[in-house]
């Protein structure tokens, strides 16, 4: 049970389109490409909380910052893989946006992003953490934003089963030792290590929860920036400030992890 405008449909039908011929293009190139192609197209927040029942949601309209990267993703795998049906697009986005690809309840998306990234990496083979191979460090932090802070989330409010199938899934990530942090500190040097494309992930000091926001990695004019879709500029955009500069001005930022995906 697919939810989709018609809208979303031909913006799918034109993307595939326009990169029909891209295919053989290397996929950090690609998912640039991608990144750039929903440049300006509005920022919206919780686009995925449409429906009671966890179904999936295809919103190519609107974007926030993680369906913005799923997307850009998917559909550079859909480009380069030439199996190019809004289905085969949607089977696609279940499998990475879904633990281990299956939609089961609320619980089955991959909420936190270490826990999307983990089950990508380890269950799937779509992208590799390489945070620890270019200065990350193993930070020890509890994950447990979604159960204490119930009320923020339509599906876990009212609901004490979801809750508690949430705080198992927090216990596994917890047990896992994978969060893995290049400190601000760090990043300048790290730089070098990061490719156009890479996932950028943005590590927060926020009690409980692993990150606050995610882009692509973006080089311009030999400086690291990243393309994201924004919440303070409302849409997608190329992001002015360096990498570095915009982790040293926030608030709560502590530093990035970096996942790669696997061609």
């Amino acid at each position: 049970n697919t939810i989709y405008s018609k809208s979303d449909s031909l913006i799918y039908e034109d993307y595939i389109k326009t990169f029909s011929e891209d295919e053989n293009k290397p996929f950090s190139e690609l998912i640039i490409n991608t990144a750039k192609y929903f440049l300006d197209k509005p920022y919206v927040a919780s686009t995925l909380e449409v429906s009671e029942n966890e179904s999936l949601t295809v919103n190519l309209r609107e974007l926030d910052c993680t369906t913005f990267v799923e997307n850009c993703i998917v559909l550079s795998g859909i480009i380069k893989s030439g199996s190019r049906s809004f289905s085969d697009y949607c089977r696609l986005l279940t499998y990475i946006r879904y633990r281990d690809g299956e939609i089961d309840d609320y619980t089955s998306r991959l909420h936190y992003t270490s826990d999307w990234a983990y089950n990508n990496e380890h269950s799937k083979g779509v992208l590799k953490n390489i945070s620890g191979d270019i200065g990350g460090q193993e930070v020890q932090k509890i994950i447990n934003f979604m159960s204490t802070h119930p009320q923020s989330y339509k599906h876990l409010k009212d609901n004490k089963e979801n809750i508690a199938k949430i705080k198992q899934i927090e216990d596994s990530i917890n047990s896992r030792k994978a969060y893995v942090v290049i400190p601000i500190s760090a990043i300048t040097t790290s730089s070098k290590d990061i490719q156009n494309g890479d996932i950028v992930a943005f590590a927060t000091s926020v009690d409980g929860l692993d990150y606050s926001h995610v882009g692509i990695a973006y080089w311009v004019d030999k400086q690291l920036h990243f393309i994201h879709a924004s919440s303070r500029m409302k849409k997608v955009v190329i992001e002015q400030k360096t990498l570095f500069d915009y982790c040293k001005d926030s608030k709560s930022c502590t530093g990035i992890s970096v996942f790669r995906i696997n061609d």
